[in-house]
């Protein structure tokens, strides 16, 4: 194993209706993407395959429910949002989950890479996600795409929280830098990458305290997740369109984002193609 794997994970989060498209990630992974070194799954609350592990060579890791998402509900009286998108501040509460993956057990790691389930791997990630100068940074996308000029008008962090409560909404974003932040860009948290020195300035613990102390999240831990590491820290940066000079696009949600006619072939990663299917591979 190189020195690059032995000091990079990857990382997946999953529940058990999930779990499906996170063996789908896991498999491109290891082959697609040519992934020799460690994956560790967090499985929430059920008990993962000892046979897929084992012949995937997944390490699984348990953690404790994020049980603040209880009294999240109760604060926010199990309705959603008034400007909710879907309604996922109460049905999708899992995705607080996310926030595991900046525990302090990851520290063995130097590098630390995470993958929504379901993410198409498409490609080496030694030439691809692995190529990204990382140190004492946190790289994930802009939410705004690679083919609209930043910021996208579309795309600001206002779209992120709820006006629900409005003086709840004003007081916390004069907390990590005023009113002015809403009309900036943000990260988009399906896939990124960040180095575990910044766990030296950013807490898990910090950040599930902010589920109760903050609930404006339309996008649960997505939302929370800016306001601490982009807005607070200032730890993000911009995933690139390409690595290098290489003509393959590193990320993007679907290949219908591009202006140009384009396959699965001309990506690194992919959110949610439609020139492949889940069942093709």
């Amino acid at each position: 194993m190189s020195v690059e794997s032995s000091s990079t994970v990857f990382v997946l989060v999953t529940d058990a209706p999930y779990f499906s498209k996170a063996k789908r990630t896991i498999i491109d992974l290891r082959t697609r993407g040519n992934w020799k070194g460690d994956i560790v799954l967090l499985p929430v609350q059920f008990d993962v395959s000892q046979t897929f592990a084992e012949f995937y060579n997944i390490q699984v890791k348990e953690f404790p429910p994020i049980l603040e998402k209880n009294e999240l509900l109760k604060l926010l009286h199990y309705t959603p949002f008034v400007d909710s998108i879907d309604g996922r501040e109460i049905n999708k509460i899992n995705q607080w989950e996310k926030l595991h993956v900046f525990d302090p057990y990851f520290t063995k790691w130097e590098r630390v890479v995470f993958l929504d389930a379901g993410l198409r791997v498409l490609d080496d990630v030694y030439d691809s996600i692995l190529q990204l100068p990382y140190k004492d940074t946190f790289l994930a996308p802009d939410d705004g795409g690679n083919y609209v000029q930043s910021p996208n008008p579309d795309k600001l962090f206002e779209t992120q929280v709820s006006k629900t409560f409005y003086k709840r909404m004003v007081d916390t974003v004069n907390v990590f830098g005023g009113i002015k932040i809403l009309k900036e860009t943000y990260f988009l948290n399906c896939m990124w990458v960040y180095d575990t020195n910044i766990l030296k300035t950013i807490s898990k613990d910090e950040m599930i305290e902010g589920i109760i102390q903050y609930p404006i999240c339309k996008t649960n831990e997505m939302t929370l997740m800016n306001l601490f590491i982009h807005f607070k820290y200032k730890l993000w940066r911009p995933f690139p369109v390409h690595i290098h000079n290489t003509k393959k696009i590193l990320f993007d949600w679907c290949e219908t984002n591009n202006p140009e006619l384009t396959t699965w072939k001309d990506y690194n990663f992919l959110k949610y193609p439609c020139t492949i299917s889940f069942e093709d591979t």
